[in-house]
C-alpha cells in the first residue's frame, strides 16, 4: 500500500509533488507552505488535471478551528448564452480561482517566502520535466483540441522532456505578488490571449474576482461529525449519501452483496436528483430546502425512482498534508482533461462553465457554476479523517464508499481506499472485478472509480494514503 505513518506526512497523485511537499516540511515549512508548493508543482507536471487556469478548494483543521475556502471562478460579465454549446466551447472558460486560494493562504498562514514555495514548480517549468504515463495518456485521449493546445502539448510522448517557459515566467510574477495574476500587466496579456481564442472576457472579470472563506456544512454519521464544502459545490451530496446510508441501514449487508449495491444506486439517484434541482451559486439562488433533514430524506426514500442522465467522470487532483498540527485537504481542477483546451502562456484554461445546466444553475454573468469539487472531513473523539479524490460527478459516491468501508466495515483508512468500489453512472453500473458482481466489470484497480488521497490523524501519529490506482505516493518528512 502507498501509505506513510508519522507526524509530518503528505500524499498526492504525483511522485514529484509528494517529494516537493515533504522537502518543504523537512525544511521547516508548515502544512500551508507545503500545500502551495505541492499545488504549484501539480499545476506544472499534471497540467491536464489542474493549474493556474483552474480552480481550487481547501478544507483544513488547525488548532484554532476548521478553515474552508472556495476558490471557484465566476463566468465573465460578457457571458450571453442560454446554454453552453459544448464541453470545449470558449464560453466554458470562467475566471480561474486557484491563484486566489494561494493568495489567501500566503496572506494568513504561510511562513516561508512565496518564491521559495514556488521555486520547485518554476524550475520544473523552465528547466523541464519528463512526461509521465498519466500525462501521456491524457494527451493521447484528447481529440478535437484547439491549435494553442496542439502547439504546447499535442506532440508529446511518455518520457519526453518538456519545458513550459511561459508558465514558468507567470509563476515568477505570482511569486512576487499573487494578485498580479488578476490585476497586473500579465492579466492584460492573458485576457488578450483568451479573447483571441473566442473567450468573451475582459480585465475587470479578473480584477474584480476574489474567492471566499466559507462555513463548512456539518452533520453526523453514527458517532462521527462530518464536514463538507457548501454550495456552489456538491459537498452536500456526499453528506446526503451518507445520511441515507445510515437511515436505510444498507451496510448491514456484506460489502459485496448485490442488495447493498442496488440500495446504494437508489441512494445515489436521490442524491443526484436533488443536486441537479437545488445546488447552484448561493449568491444567485440560496439553498432553500434542508436536504439533510431526516424527515425529508425518509420521504425521498419512499417516493424516488432512479432516473438520472449520464454523469461526467473528469480530471481533478487532490492531496493531503499535515505538519503535525495543521491538517489540510486541497483539491484543484480544470474539469475535463486540459479543461477547455485553450492554452495561453502554456497554461490550459478550465472549461468549468460546462457545469452550468438550467434552472437555478443556468448560465449567468459573474455566476459560479455548480461545482463538482468537494472534500470530506470526519471527526470522532481524538480521531480526524480527510478524504478527497479525482472523480468529477462521481465524487459523492467515492467519498461515501471509502468512508463507509472505514466506519462500517472496520477497515483502516488505507484498506478502505484499497477496497473495491462500484459506481452508478446514470445509465449503467460499473464495478472493479474484485467485487465479483453481475454488473459491468472494470479492471481490478481502475481509476474509473476515482483516485483517492486521505489523511487520518490521532494523538499518536498521522497516516497519509495515496490511491494505488494512480502514480501518486505518500511520504513522511523527518
Amino acid at each position: 500500500m502507498k501509505v506513510a505513518y508519522g507526524k509530518k506526512v503528505v500524499a498526492t497523485q504525483n511522485y514529484i509533488a509528494s517529494y516537493v511537499g515533504a522537502k518543504v516540511l523537512e525544511n521547516g515549512g508548515n502544512a500551508f507552505d507545503a500545500a502551495i508548493a505541492i499545488s504549484a508543482t501539480l499545476s506544472v507536471v499534471l497540467p491536464y488535471t489542474s493549474g493556474l487556469g483552474g480552480d481550487g478548494f481547501l478544507l483544513a483543521k488547525t488548532p484554532e478551528g476548521i478553515i474552508a475556502y472556495n476558490g471557484s471562478g465566476w463566468a465573465p460579465k460578457g457571458l450571453n448564452v442560454e446554454k453552453i454549446p459544448s464541453p470545449r466551447h470558449p464560453s466554458t472558460v470562467v475566471v480561474p480561482g486557484l491563484v486566489d486560494l494561494w493568495n489567501f493562504l500566503i496572506e494568513r498562514y504561510t511562513s516561508m517566502s512565496t518564491y521559495e514555495l514556488l521555486k520547485p514548480a518554476i524550475s520544473l517549468a523552465t528547466n523541464g520535466f519528463y512526461v509521465s504515463k498519466s500525462l501521456y495518456k491524457a494527451i493521447k485521449n484528447s481529440s478535437n483540441m484547439p491549435e494553442s493546445w496542439i502547439k504546447t502539448y499535442g506532440n508529446l510522448n511518455a518520457g519526453d522532456k518538456v519545458k513550459l517557459n511561459e508558465m514558468g515566467q507567470v509563476l515568477k510574477i505570482i511569486a512576487k505578488d499573487p494578485r498580479e495574476f488578476y490585476e497586473g500587466k500579465i492579466t492584460e496579456e492573458i485576457v488578450s490571449g483568451l479573447r483571441k481564442q473566442g473567450v468573451n472576457v475582459d480585465f475587470s472579470d479578473f480584477a474584480n474576482f476574489k474567492g471566499e472563506e466559507v462555513k463548512p456544512l456539518k452533520t453526523t454519521y453514527k458517532d462521527y461529525t462530518l464536514y463538507e464544502l457548501p454550495p456552489n459545490t456538491q459537498g452536500i451530496s456526499t453528506l446526503q449519501a451518507l445520511k441515507l446510508a445510515e437511515l436505510s441501514n444498507v451496510n448491514k449487508f456484506p460489502y459485496d452483496d448485490e442488495k447493498r449495491i442496488n440500495e446504494h444506486v437508489k441512494i445515489y439517484g436521490i442524491v443526484y436528483s436533488d443536486r441537479n434541482n437545488y445546488i447552484a451559486d448561493p449568491r444567485f439562488y440560496p439553498l432553500d430546502v434542508d436536504l439533510l433533514d431526516e424527515r425529508y430524506l425518509r420521504n425521498r426514500m419512499k417516493e424516488f425512482r432512479v432516473m438520472i442522465e449520464k454523469m461526467n467522470t473528469q480530471d481533478t487532483t487532490f492531496f493531503v498534508v499535515s505538519d503535525g498540527e495543521n491538517e489540510i485537504g486541497f483539491i484543484q481542477s480544470l474539469f475535463f482533461a486540459f479543461g477547455s483546451g485553450i492554452v495561453v502562456k502554456d497554461i490550459p484554461f478550465n472549461n468549468r462553465g460546462f457545469g452550468f445546466t438550467e434552472g437555478r444553475n443556468k448560465p449567468e454573468p459573474r455566476k459560479r457554476p455548480l461545482h463538482t469539487l468537494s472534500i470530506l472531513m470526519a471527526e470522532k473523539e481524538d480521531e480526524n479523517l480527510i478524504i478527497g479524490c479525482a472523480g468529477g460527478d462521481l465524487r459523492p459516491q467515492i467519498h461515501s464508499q471509502v468512508f463507509e468501508y472505514y466506519a462500517d466495515y472496520g477497515l483502516e483508512i488505507d484498506e478502505a481506499i484499497d477496497a473495491p468500489r462500484f459506481m452508478f453512472l446514470g445509465s449503467r453500473i460499473v464495478a472493479e472485478k474484485r467485487l465479483k458482481t453481475k454488473h459491468e466489470q472494470l479492471d481490478y484497480y481502475s481509476p474509473e472509480v476515482g483516485v483517492v488521497q486521505a489523511l487520518k490523524s490521532n494523538k499518536k501519529y498521522n497516516i497519509a494514503v495515496a490511491d494505488p490506482r494512480s502514480e501518486g505516493i505518500a511520504l513522511v518528512a523527518n
